[in-house]
């Protein structure tokens, strides 16, 4: 089946994992499409989808309504080693005093979003807004977006990523995708609430260095996550969630790659537009989603014949 991971590191995702991220999670964003960093969050593994056209199954990140209990703000006062203070809040909610925010962080630098906590609003960044990491660690939570937003899919250098909001209390996305955003509400384990912006497979149009993933059984056709190439990530390699590919690539089932041997769920196979059949070797470009998805018509994906 196909996962999109546990959101490790954006740049990351290692929606949660980066680039170097472990199968932990990957790392999602407002877009997830470029260079890989530590720390991705990798999508939420679902059991395996139903068999497309195109052969691949790739399950959409699940949106159950993450838990909502009125946070204890008065947990911890001890100083976090990623900045700011060990104390719990809600990302959704956000219930942080005046002045600071709710964001998502690491317990242990270098490790994945796994907690919440306030931290001091250092900008004023919207979705989908150019914006940068502070520190040395892509899971401090330190950024420069605005309240309600957290800092995913950026460079090696924490640089060069997006604004990316959190869901609303009404578990929707009103300022991402003109707000028809996908809320990835219990993205590692409801520490993560994001939402993920939508876009095209083929002209993989997602902000800051996230990638866009398809799914093939129901939609939405096309979202931005942040790509965890632990093993490569380039055509052919081995994959277990969607985001474990580059950008242009999805995660596919091994019986419908050339050469694809793997105890893994398949190998990252390309995109393709059906007007042009672009695939190489033995694979062919057949149509990638199971049901019509108006404006996606021309989306196919690379597979051996039958």
């Amino acid at each position: 089946m196909n996962k999109i991971g546990h959101l490790r590191a954006f740049g990351l995702v290692c929606l949660v994992a980066a680039a170097c991220g472990d199968d932990k999670g990957m790392t999602a964003s407002e877009g997830s499409s470029g260079g890989a960093t530590d720390g991705a969050t990798s999508t939420p593994t679902s059991d395996p989808g139903t068999t497309g056209d195109a052969g691949t199954t790739t399950d959409t990140p699940t949106t159950d309504t993450p838990t909502t209990d009125t946070p204890t703000t008065d947990a911890s006062t001890t100083d976090d080693p990623t900045g700011g203070v060990n104390v719990e809040c809600d990302a959704i909610q956000q219930d942080c005093p005046e002045g600071s925010k709710c964001t998502s962080y690491g317990k242990i630098p270098g490790d994945a979003w796994n907690a919440n906590k306030c931290v001091p609003v250092m900008g004023t960044g919207q979705a989908g807004d150019d914006c940068a990491v502070e520190g040395m660690d892509m899971f401090s939570g330190i950024d420069n977006c605005a309240k309600g937003l957290i800092c995913l899919s950026v460079d090696a250098e924490l640089k060069n990523g997006a604004c990316v909001e959190y869901c609303s209390k009404d578990l929707d996305c009103p300022n991402t995708s003109n707000g028809d955003g996908l809320c990835f509400a219990d993205a590692n384990e409801g520490t993560l609430p994001i939402c993920l912006s939508l876009c095209d497979p083929l002209l993989q149009d997602c902000p800051g260095q996230g990638a866009c993933y398809g799914d093939s059984m129901s939609g939405p056709p096309g979202f931005c996550f942040t790509p965890d190439p632990k093993n490569g990530g380039m055509d052919g390699d081995a994959c277990s969630f969607a985001n474990a590919c580059l950008p242009g690539l999805n995660c596919a089932e091994a019986a419908t790659q050339e050469g694809c041997v793997t105890m893994e769920y398949g190998c990252c196979a390309p995109f393709c537009a059906l007007d042009e059949m672009t695939c190489t070797g033995a694979e062919e470009c057949v149509p990638f989603y199971m049901m019509a998805f108006p404006g996606y018509e021309n989306v196919g994906i690379c597979v051996l014949p039958g």
